[in-house]
């Protein structure tokens, strides 16, 4: 019998160094005093600081002795909350797989929560097939067989997984696969929800665990995970803690639903005006001060972008300013963000200007709008980088 936790609303727990990164920008190193599933109390520069969790992007643990690997082990539980467990071992029987992994011990896992079990090794030659399947929608279970370069599947119910064998009903007959010729198992359905995870940790050997509670106690990390497990965690086989969780919407990574350009410019050139994300027009890294970036927007004078926004969102963020890559130009711009309408930033930002940092409220926004206009009447060399752009939960 796995025994349950309550975590109260402050653990008190040794120091570990820590760096730690905030939803709006903060990159902090510290020592963790405290940790509960509501917040993190961290000593930073001799002075105590708490910071709620929900306002977390990731925690990395500052002593991490081991380095991370990618590499593609078998067997490999993918489950639907975004865990991927590589155990030594693995069963499944009465809706219910058992896994004993080395650094963990043993788990409880209920199939419902799983996406896929993958049995052999991936490499390059089908590793672009086994994803497709993976996003197919099935009403069945599928038996996935690798033959040479290729994979192939049958439709059925999966229903034991035993060391040497697969128990699968096809068209109402029972069937014995052996075990070592099943490349994969991709399971029909999908999880009933449950409690959210609260984050996800990522460990030194490439596996990932969805947590639902957290706490420190010494050196370790003591977590819940899916199937009510509870798992103590070396903070040394940690590599980084996620508490985003889709809490974070980079700009580059979403569609607006309209771009507006001054086609009506007599030196209007779509190929040379239209936006670009994580480039500017030249093809290189955005560029602020003395800093490259790859994630952010660049835009010239007189594009409008609009983003539906659906009121799911707190915050903007992002780092405004002139791309440095422009020569011996000299412009300014102006930068003007509505929402649904209402103005909610407004300013002009000059070749010379320091990289400026926005931090906009967006509650209840429906539609975001993004304007750059001009301050001359050639245009010319009036770009504007947005840099790290994202919207927060």
């Amino acid at each position: 019998m796995i025994p349950t936790i309550t975590i109260t609303a402050l653990l008190l727990a040794s120091s570990l160094p820590v760096d730690v990164a905030t939803l709006d920008g903060q990159q902090l190193s510290g020592d963790v005093q405290s940790l509960s599933t509501t917040e993190i109390v961290l000593t930073v520069d001799g002075e105590p600081r708490t910071f709620a969790l929900k306002e977390l992007k990731e925690l990395t643990p500052s002593e991490t002795s081991v380095t991370t690997t990618t590499a593609p082990s078998a067997p490999a539980l993918r489950l639907h909350d975004g865990s991927v467990l590589t155990p030594s071992t693995i069963s499944a029987a009465n809706q219910q797989f058992v896994l004993v992994d080395d650094k963990l011990g043993e788990m409880m896992v209920p199939k419902a929560s799983v996406q896929s079990l993958r049995l052999a090794l991936l490499d390059s030659k089908i590793a672009s097939a086994w994803e497709e399947l993976l996003q197919r929608d099935t009403r069945d279970d599928l038996v996935v067989i690798r033959k040479g370069d290729a994979l192939d599947h049958v439709g059925g119910v999966v229903s034991t997984i035993g060391e040497t064998s697969i128990s699968v009903l096809i068209d109402g007959r029972a069937v014995d696969l052996p075990r070592q010729r099943v490349f994969g198992v991709i399971y029909a359905g999908s999880e009933t929800k449950g409690v959210e995870p609260l984050c996800l940790i990522e460990l030194t050997d490439g596996q990932r665990l969805a947590a639902t509670e957290i706490r420190l106690d010494n050196d370790a990390f003591v977590i819940k995970t899916v199937g009510e497990n509870v798992l103590t965690v070396g903070a040394s086989d940690v590599s980084r803690i996620d508490f985003s969780l889709g809490k974070i919407e980079y700009l580059t990574a979403m569609e607006p639903v309209s771009v507006t350009y001054p086609v009506d410019h007599p030196l209007f050139l779509e190929e040379v005006w239209k936006y670009r994300s994580g480039r500017n027009s030249r093809g290189k890294p955005l560029t602020l001060g003395s800093q490259q970036y790859d994630n952010g927007l660049w835009m010239h004078s007189g594009t409008v972008l609009r983003y539906r926004l659906g009121r799911q969102y707190r915050r903007f963020h992002c780092l405004m300013g002139i791309d440095g890559d422009l020569g011996a130009c000299m412009p300014q711009v102006g930068l003007e963000i509505r929402g649904d309408g209402r103005v909610l930033f407004e300013s002009q930002v000059a070749r010379d200007d320091d990289p400026r940092e926005l931090d906009l409220e967006v509650a209840d926004v429906r539609e975001l709008e993004i304007e750059v206009t001009s301050t001359d009447t050639n245009g010319i060399c009036e770009h504007l980088d947005l840099v790290e752009a994202r919207l927060i939960k």
